[in-house]
């Protein structure tokens, strides 16, 4: 029998219990995840999905390979970007699939997949007033923008549960991509990320921005507890920083107009992410149940 939907403020009690189960029987282990490449050749069991019912098809690239990967994060999320005076608006989601390792601190190490497929895919966005800014955009001038993960995740249950603080820490670029750009033109690089501290909680920017508050949306536990689904959260933060473009044109000669153009490097207060949609948590060991 399918279980009712409830708030998340109704439920909030009954799974902070249910998540401090699950931690208590997680495996406790310090690990170090690389971004760049894999810890060891990728198993069959983090790479088939042929044998996952449909409600568990989004964790097909857990790494669940990894013995100490005790949860599976998959988020699926839409909605817009302000960066400066520039509005990006996504009508696709992006997606993040990872697996959780957790720490003795309470907090959760990151690991990305080990099967080849990316962490988080995203949706190109058109640059309003491409190329040039305003005027014509099509064509040879039109610019797409898209969002690149960076760096390992950071997610916290606890912020998820209280609204205090981050729920999820994501280090971005954002891939500009124009045939006058070259292939490699971004905002913000790996060395100096667009750094989004997302929050189902209330934020505290720096002037001239005001907070604003994300929603935790509605939970529903699955396959007896072992899965939680939260449709309908919103995550923000108008507390970031966005770096200047890097590598656009011919050794970078198209960055400091980038720059002028958009107002970049854009201060903390001046920008703002709002992304809703849904996020499922799985116990590891449910997963590696049907593909291991």
């Amino acid at each position: 029998m399918a279980l009712p939907s409830v708030s998340a403020k109704d439920m909030h009690g009954i799974w902070h219990v249910r998540w401090l189960q699950l931690v208590i029987l997680t495996v406790v282990a310090v690990a170090a995840a690389s971004l760049g490449a894999p810890a060891g050749a990728a198993s069959a069991s983090s790479t088939s999905a042929s044998g996952l019912p449909s409600a568990l098809k989004q964790f097909a690239h857990c790494p669940i390979d990894n013995p100490n990967v005790s949860l599976c994060l998959a988020a699926s999320d839409t909605g817009s970007f302000v960066i400066n005076s520039t509005t990006l608006t996504e009508h696709a989601p992006i997606t993040l699939i990872i697996g959780l390792i957790a720490n003795p601190d309470g907090t959760y190490t990151s690991v990305l997949p080990d099967d080849g497929s990316p962490a988080m895919t995203a949706p190109s966005m058109a640059v309003p007033g491409g190329l040039l800014g305003s005027g014509r955009s099509g064509g040879e001038l039109a610019v797409r923008a898209t969002p690149q993960l960076v760096g390992l995740p950071v997610f916290s249950i606890n912020n998820l549960l209280s609204g205090n603080g981050p729920t999820i820490v994501l280090p971005t670029d954002v891939l500009l991509t124009n045939q006058f750009l070259g292939s490699d033109c971004t905002i913000g690089t790996a060395s100096d990320p667009e750094t989004l501290n997302l929050t189902d909680g209330t934020t505290n920017p720096p002037p001239p921005n005001t907070p604003i508050s994300g929603t935790p949306g509605t939970l529903r536990a699955k396959f007896h507890g072992k899965m939680i689904k939260l449709t309908g959260s919103m995550l923000v933060d108008n507390s970031f920083a966005v770096p200047g473009a890097s590598n656009c044109g011919t050794g970078g000669s198209f960055d400091a107009a980038i720059d002028a153009l958009r107002g970049l490097p854009s201060a903390a207060g001046t920008n703002t992410a709002i992304l809703g949609g849904t996020s499922e948590l799985a116990e590891a060991k449910l997963i590696r149940r049907y593909v291991g």
